[in-house]
């Protein structure tokens, strides 16, 4: 399969005014690609900023959509929107999301309801719309931010780790469905990302994976995702070490026993057992 070239295409980002996709809306930026970047209203001005910043340092044109996703119609607003102003994207980062941390039957449930909406709900209705205008086209990705959490137990966010694990499935389906058309779909598994997501209420600054793994920046992962994603590779995690602790040693260990360290490394130091 030839490799993309992102120059000239456009390319739509959600979650694009912090974190993750900010950092890739940079890297596609860089390769000439024309943006279409979506924020939640609150940060509407945040990203104008960032998108004037691009259009002036890369000489690319593009587009803001500051649109609540979690709103009913907001997918559809979005996907009406897009189509309106910029056509059918080339690309579309299915990138927006979000955690909750504790105890599953402790959080409160529109907490929780939320993380399963805006992780798996949201992107699999974006890709159910965008996809039919991709296929006419005959051409086209999508990439779906996953996440290592997607391929073990994530005790105290369970449902965090339920989306990425049902959107990287979701991921594998559909692509076997598009075989042929021109169009595919590539799941993006980073391990932890130095993002807010981390810094919400009630995640554990301390938690004791930190000290095995670290948290990566979303500017280490952008520049590692991009080359990814114009090999257009089906599944990437980033990181030897991601590879060899969510990959080869969970294949290799029994259950009880990535249960259990799960449990333990999953917690903060302060944290009681």
């Amino acid at each position: 399969m030839k490799r993309i070239r992102f120059k000239g295409k456009t390319v739509l980002i959600t979650g694009a005014s912090s974190g993750i996709g900010k950092a890739l809306s940079l890297e596609f930026a860089k390769r000439g690609a024309n943006l279409a970047l979506g924020s939640i209203p609150d940060e509407k001005d945040i990203l104008s900023q960032w998108a004037e910043e691009l259009e002036s340092k890369h000489g690319i044109t593009t587009w803001t959509f500051p649109i609540d996703l979690l709103e009913e119609g907001g997918p559809e607003r979005l996907h009406k929107e897009v189509t309106e102003r910029v056509g059918t994207p080339f690309a579309f980062v299915n990138n927006a999301g979000t955690v909750a941390y504790g105890k599953f039957w402790e959080k409160p449930w529109e907490r929780q309801f939320m993380t399963f909406q805006l992780n798996l709900s949201i992107p699999m209705k974006l890709m159910y719309l965008f996809l039919p205008d991709m296929v006419k086209k005959g051409e086209g990705t999508i990439y779906n931010t996953c996440s290592v959490s997607g391929l073990q137990p994530t005790p105290f966010q369970s449902v965090y780790g339920a989306t990425k694990a049902g959107l990287e499935s979701l991921s594998r389906g559909v692509r076997a469905e598009l075989t042929g058309t021109g169009v595919t779909v590539c799941a993006l598994c980073p391990p932890y990302i130095d993002t807010r997501l981390l810094k919400m209420d009630g995640y554990p600054e301390d938690l004791r994976f930190f000290t095995i793994s670290g948290k990566k920046s979303p500017q280490w992962l952008a520049k590692k995702a991009l080359p990814a994603f114009e090999k257009r590779k089906l599944i990437y995690v980033p990181g030897f070490s991601a590879k060899l602790l969510h990959i080869f040693l969970l294949r290799l260990s029994p259950r009880w026993m990535v249960d259990m360290v799960s449990r333990f490394t999953l917690q903060g130091w302060s944290q009681k057992p």
